[in-house]
């Protein structure tokens, strides 16, 4: 039997090592349609490669995989291409791809696609019928951590995004920003941050994005009644139209260190097809940065403070104790994973409404031997930087005025950055009262267009 439910996941607390981060993160930058040059570089070098890797978690056993990318030149040189899959000892699997900021001729318009498919034999899900139904119930604020399940679980993402730069601020005559850096650090660019004016400075765009995702959970068991499996498949699907406008007005999006970011979004699935419900979330997130210059042992010191919160409108709970209109996290109102609370797992923490404040200090020493290590080498690192961050935030079934500051959980940690081929990779361990977690992704926590 299927049964149609809500379902958002975490292959439990996952470390990538570094030689995954690094092929994962190839295509040098998500979604920016900027150009980052180191001195002497020309824009019409195209780049390409490839990368073997290997590696151990948890959920996934032992496995292998590659990963490959391409940089385009002399045509669209902020174009790029990736792929990466892997198979792992317990008979899981993975494979994605992007094509990244594909301008449309010579006009304003950009298209970015991605794609994802796995099927992971180990998944874990903050769902399921409540315990004690005296008890939150999974995933709310004050829910019990082990209130999951595990089970088989399949995937299928796809994502069409067209984003218009608007003729205005930095980006007036010409919607590709070149930046020219000399061993990572921004040496000139495009006018951003001293003086906030969307007219005169930054770079501002508007997008549109068709989303689909298709997830299923069988052979699953609820991890608080583990002699008591549940023979039905669990599956959702959920497609429909994400809407954005950000304001981006830093002095360097990949690594800002003065200017402050703004980003509305709206998301809603309309129904459509065999989606699970209808539903309309929105988002507002906002970033800041303060440089506090260099030192003896800093090239770069800045302080990045970021505030996010999300409501989902037509969020309702039923008589029954069941929830209409209710988003797949990864599309709503969701704490824990590798960008918000990081030291939970993703999904951890689910509702109606999520609030999120973020503090780091990100110090890049003077010292970066990384650069002439052999192996290391091939990566083009520019720089290194240590991150100690702290996070704080929380999940309600009301948007009101408690939510921003009552019962918050909080989290910290602290993280290991690299710049590579121009990118910004992370390597980032939160702690909590729950735990830890290890997260590896490309680009600095809250910087990436369009989240």
């Amino acid at each position: 039997m299927k049964k149609n439910i809500t379902l958002s996941g975490s292959s439990k607390r996952t470390l990538l090592p570094f030689i995954l981060l690094l092929t994962i993160a190839l295509p040098v930058q998500v979604s920016a349609q900027d150009i980052a040059l180191d001195r002497g570089q020309s824009p019409d070098e195209k780049r390409t490669g490839w990368l073997p890797y290997i590696f151990a978690t948890d959920a996934l056993g032992w496995a292998v995989g590659v990963g490959g990318f391409s940089v385009s030149g002399k045509k669209q040189p902020q174009e790029s291409l990736f792929g990466t899959a892997f198979i792992t000892s317990n008979k899981s699997a993975l494979v994605s791809g992007a094509w990244n900021d594909h301008r449309i001729g010579k006009s304003r318009f950009f298209v970015d696609s991605f794609i994802l498919a796995d099927h992971f034999t180990d998944q874990r899900f903050y769902l399921g019928p409540d315990i004690d139904p005296n008890q939150p119930r999974a995933g709310a604020n004050d829910s019990d951590e082990e209130n999951y399940v595990t089970g088989v679980s399949n995937e299928v993402t796809f994502t069409a995004a067209l984003k218009y730069r608007l003729p205005i601020g930095s980006i007036k005559d010409d919607p590709v920003a070149t930046y020219r850096l000399y061993q990572g650090l921004l040496e000139s660019g495009p006018k951003g941050g001293a003086t906030w004016n969307p007219m005169t400075s930054g770079q501002t765009t508007l997008a549109a994005k068709f989303f689909y995702t298709y997830r299923d959970l069988s052979d699953f068991v609820f991890n608080q009644r583990e002699n008591d499996p549940v023979n039905e498949e669990l599956f959702a699907k959920t497609n429909g139209l994400e809407f954005w406008l950000e304001y981006d007005n830093t002095d360097f999006p990949r690594n800002p260190s003065i200017g402050s970011r703004q980003l509305l979004k709206v998301t809603s699935d309309f129904g459509w097809g065999e989606s699970r419900d209808s539903w309309t979330n929105l988002e507002a997130d906002f970033s800041k940065y303060f440089n506090l210059g260099d030192s003896d042992w800093f090239r770069q010191k800045v302080v990045a403070l970021n505030f996010w919160t999300s409501n989902t409108t037509d969020w309702e709970v039923n008589a029954d104790g069941t929830i209409s209109h209710q988003p797949p996290p990864s599309y709503g109102s969701s704490l824990g994973g590798f960008d918000r609370m990081r030291a939970y797992p993703s999904g951890r923490f689910q509702d109606k409404s999520a609030v999120y404040y973020s503090a780091e200090l990100r110090l890049i020493p003077q010292t970066q031997p990384l650069r002439d290590l052999p192996l290391l080498n091939y990566f083009e690192i520019d720089w290194w930087q240590l991150v100690p961050f702290i996070e704080v935030g929380r999940v309600s079934d009301e948007y009101n005025g408690d939510l921003f500051f009552k019962d918050l959980k909080v989290d910290g940690g602290i993280g290991l950055r690299f710049m590579t081929y121009r990118a910004v990779v992370r390597l980032d361990w939160a702690v909590s009262e729950e735990g830890s977690s290890v997260w590896a992704m490309i680009s600095q926590p809250f910087s990436r267009q369009g989240n």
